[in-house]
């Protein structure tokens, strides 16, 4: 009976804690330098010294705020999340309008309603997709005043502040 006791708090406060964690929102981030060199990774920290992204096989790559030419910053995953928002949106959408609009007697409103949906869905992942796939642009032009005057706004897109 005690270990039933102990399991269920045990259970209880693993529950508790678990929901109230707060997740890390990653973004890729987009870096070209006044060399018009162009670099992508995901963004790791940005402090008044240097940005610093994290490339392919997790390297570091820092850039100083006189060697940066522009970023572009997008939440990790927003494509995907956005065309899985169209495509359930648009099905939904396209079957009620496929059901609703079916009246002939060779299609049943049934079919009608798969066919509004398939059509919907596919549109709807399409727009959805695209919509989503926007990125947010930030012009440092090699200037660190530019970069300072920006550095907040990059600051909350970072998980770390070095």
């Amino acid at each position: 009976m005690k270990t039933l006791s102990f399991l269920s708090l045990l259970t209880l406060v693993f529950a508790i804690t678990t929901t109230n964690a707060q997740k890390v929102k990653m973004y890729k981030i987009w870096v070209t330098t006044v060399n018009q060199d162009q670099f992508k990774g995901t963004l790791h920290a940005a402090n008044q010294d240097e940005l610093v992204i994290l490339g392919e096989n997790f390297t570091e790559l820092k850039f100083v705020p006189q060697n940066i030419q522009g970023i572009k910053v997008r939440r990790q995953g927003n494509v995907g999340k956005g065309a899985w928002v169209g495509a359930v949106s648009g099905a939904v959408i396209g079957a009620v309008i496929g059901f609703s609009s079916t009246e002939d007697a060779y299609i049943t409103q049934g079919s009608g309603a798969l066919f509004g949906g398939l059509i919907g869905g596919s549109v709807g992942t399409l727009f959805g997709a695209v919509i989503k796939s926007g990125r947010k642009k930030f012009l440092i032009n090699g200037s660190k005043d530019a970069y300072l005057s920006l550095l907040p706004r990059l600051q909350q897109y970072a998980p770390q502040k070095v």
